[in-house]
């Protein structure tokens, strides 16, 4: 009963510090501070979320606390008479619309608020909502330790991807993002501190308290917002901006680890200049930066929350400088941008990671990078292997898989980079531009595959369905079998390749993704692109050097795993010609009784890949034939072909 009074008596506190709650002015926040961004994909309810603004009391001696939050909504139908917000194991004491008390309800899972009277399309008023949690509440989106487990009694929230709601009433969906932002006004008693998302408006005390008014006036998913508690040291850098303002990057930490976070958090400034060059993403979307560690019952390396990352005590005292290059991209994309739902989660994880091995490249050289990646490779080939499924859409459970979502998902934005033509080191080129045009068109909201893939389609001018379709909404990679041979022809070489792919089920039959090839010589090797229409897919190129080997996809630019064989000069078991060596003679080929069952039929192809004839089992007349190269497809059961060179003679 207590906190509850000292709650009411804060919110008599807020009322005079910014006036009537339900005036239209209270939602301005700072003057400037609104960034305007599209808002196609927050409308998808019947209301949407202007401004969170919550009042917590924190006793800091158990899991308990009480709250007022003010929601402002705006009706997006004709009448909206009931207003479901998502609230779970929290207890709501009352609800108020302008002072008038509201009935309410709470159905699993939701608050549902009958409006004293209907709010009209496009009209917007602030509902209060006042409601505690108990100590006996599970630790879920908030949670709290207290010594001896750990050193000061430590509070925070931790909420992705749809735990907001365990802490606060809330539209606990990414797409409706407060275009207003959050204020986060938290009580302690006075011998702690607290930090949250934007920045610190002011400090007032009050009988042993103090409140921590911290403001951001930016639009924020639900599963970003973010408060900590504890007993705090803290120390800032000024991070520069390309037109030379400066961002704030604060850190706070307990006091023992103050002296280990220098050289934890040193590397920051280095990050924070790569990511805003006007050729990477360009300036930094926020207000702030910052970073406190996740004391208790964390469980990941690191929490992108927008403007404030949490991060394990293990980043802290050993460092993670690529983990924390990954956590400050998504301050970008997944915060300024972020994914319209889970199944889009890829735009945040798979462009983080990728991010985060670009800065790898960038502080240790590029070899470094390519070997950076392909620990990525491996982990996506990893997960592929033990349970299967798309990037988009995957499993609940699954939503955070590490090899798929992230690894999987960094190495699409690389093969698109290559798609793109975008292949220079350290000179970013057309894939970063769609990428600041995507960030520019859906800032401060949300988007989806899609719309990343129409803005990739504009600034490129490729059409780009094919791509997205097979790396994204289907699962696999390529798995590539390249078949070849070479011969003189006069002072040049004519190298023949046929690209099989064996993709596995749930894969596309074949990848359209263009690929390169190096045909390696004694003394310059030749670069091709193999660009497959077709599984099996047949090329014929003109060299001016004997090649000796052959390196499918050198650069290593796509997610895949490729083997190479020579194409083969002898028939195999079921191709038998009538003399036993690869050269048709009088005019017949002989394929043998196990040959192709009737509608698969085998094929006869020439250097070119154009078919010339097919064949059926036993003697087939090819007397008609110019002296040369052909070659035997024969269709096998899993849908690959095998290939049986032969040669016409006279």
């Amino acid at each position: 009963m207590k906190t509850t009074v000292l709650l009411l008596a804060l919110a008599a506190v807020g009322l005079a510090q910014s006036g009537v709650w339900f005036d239209e002015p209270w939602l301005a926040g700072k003057p400037g501070a609104r960034l305007s961004g599209p808002t196609f994909a927050e409308s998808l309810h019947s209301y949407n979320v202007r401004h969170y603004r919550l009042d917590i009391n924190l006793p800091m001696t158990n899991k308990s606390y009480a709250a007022h939050a003010g929601v402002a909504i705006k009706s997006e139908v004709p009448s909206l008479g009931v207003c479901s917000l998502h609230f779970v194991n929290l207890t709501c004491d009352s609800v108020k619309r302008a002072g008038a008390s509201l009935s309410f309800t709470t159905p699993s899972g939701l608050l549902a608020i009958a409006l004293d009277s209907p709010l009209p399309q496009n009209d917007s008023t602030v509902l209060d909502i006042f409601y505690h949690r108990e100590s006996t509440a599970a630790a879920r989106g908030y949670f709290f330790a207290r010594p001896p487990n750990v050193t000061y009694a430590y509070a925070m929230t931790c909420t992705p991807p749809r735990d907001c709601r365990y802490w606060m009433p809330c539209w606990d969906e990414p797409y409706d993002k407060p275009e207003r932002g959050v204020m986060l006004n938290v009580t302690v008693p006075d011998t702690f501190q607290v930090c949250a998302n934007g920045l610190l408006d002011s400090v007032t005390s009050a009988s042993g308290t103090k409140t921590y008014w911290w403001n951001h006036p930016y639009p924020i998913a639900t599963y970003l917002i973010n408060f900590a508690a504890s007993r705090f040291a803290t120390w800032h850098h000024d991070l520069i901006q390309p037109n030379g303002d400066t961002v704030p990057s604060l850190y706070f930490m307990w006091p023992q680890d103050s002296a280990v976070s220098v050289n934890t958090f040193g590397r920051i400034p280095q990050m924070f200049e790569f990511y805003s060059d006007t050729a990477m993403f360009g300036p930094y979307p926020f207000e702030k930066y910052g970073q406190v560690p996740g004391y208790y019952a964390f469980p990941w390396g690191a929490m992108e929350n927008q403007t404030l990352t949490m991060i394990h005590t293990r980043w802290l005292r050993q460092g993670d400088d690529d983990g924390m290059a990954h956590e400050l991209s998504h301050m970008w994309y997944g915060d300024m941008v972020t994914c319209v739902d889970f199944a889009n989660i890829w735009l945040n994880e798979g462009f983080a990671t990728y991010f985060e091995c670009l800065y790898h490249g960038h502080a240790n050289g590029r070899p470094q990078f390519n070997n950076y990646l392909t620990g990525k490779a491996r982990a996506a080939i990893q997960q592929d292997r033990s349970n299967r499924f798309p990037v988009f859409n995957p499993p609940e459970a699954e939503i955070y898989n590490y090899g798929t979502i992230y690894c999987k998902g960094a190495w699409v934005e690389h093969t698109l980079r290559w798609v793109l033509g975008d292949t220079a080191w350290e000179q970013p080129g057309v894939f970063f531009r769609a990428l600041r045009a995507y960030g520019d068109s859906f800032k401060y909201g949300c988007a989806s595959t899609e719309d990343y893939c129409r803005i990739n389609e504009q600034v490129s001018g490729k059409e780009l369905s094919w791509f997205f379709d097979e790396w994204i909404y289907q699962a696999g990679y390529p798995k590539y079998e390249l078949s070849w041979f070479h011969e003189p022809v006069g002072d040049s070489f004519r190298v023949v390749t046929m690209l099989s792919q064996r993709n596995g089920t749930g894969a596309p039959d074949f990848f359209r993704t263009p690929v390169p090839v190096r045909f390696n010589c004694l003394y310059v090797d030749t670069m091709v692109t193999i660009e497959p229409g077709a599984n099996p897919q047949l090329d014929t190129f003109m060299i001016g050097s004997c090649p000796d080997s052959v390196t499918v996809d050198p650069d290593n630019w796509i997610l895949d795993s490729a083997y190479v064989t020579g194409i083969q000069e002898t028939p195999n078991a079921e191709l038998r010609t009538l003399n036993s060596g690869p050269t048709i003679v009088r005019g017949v080929l002989m394929i043998g009784d196990r040959g192709p069952k009737t509608g698969d039929r085998a094929e006869l192809l020439d250097v070119s890949g154009r078919k010339v004839l097919d064949l059926h089992p036993g003697p087939n007349d090819v007397s008609r034939l110019a002296p040369g190269v052909y070659f035997v497809r024969s269709p096998t059961t899993d849908r690959v072909t095998q290939m049986t060179k032969v040669a016409v003679t006279r």
